[in-house]
């Protein structure tokens, strides 16, 4: 899986499947440096403004792609995290992956 479907993963299950709040930086970066990029490498960089940018948004914003213009009613939101979760394989597979861990 990529990292920006694992983190839009990692949200999803915390903001619409109920999955216990866990910290995004030391998974994700952490990950990241034990392939052998560092703070100074573009992709950890990247990973770091990504999270940074899903840490504050709600989930509302997560189905704008982070679009603050953009106007998505309640319903529509729901109707694509749902969407984007059963894509990604549902709920259960979502929290299963959560709890489990990235790159673990």
């Amino acid at each position: 899986m990529g990292l920006e479907y694992a983190l839009i993963a990692h949200v999803l299950a915390e903001k619409y499947c109920g999955a216990e709040p866990s910290p995004m930086r030391p998974r994700f970066l952490g990950y990241i440096e034990k392939q052998g990029c560092d703070s100074g490498t573009e992709i950890y960089k990247d990973v770091e403004a990504a999270i940074a940018k899903m840490e504050g948004a709600g989930l509302k914003l997560l189905a704008q792609n982070g679009n603050p213009k953009l106007t998505m009613s309640d319903e529509q939101v729901q109707e694509w995290a749902s969407t984007a979760t059963k894509e990604l394989g549902g709920c259960d597979a979502l929290k299963k992956a959560h709890d489990a861990g990235f790159g673990q």
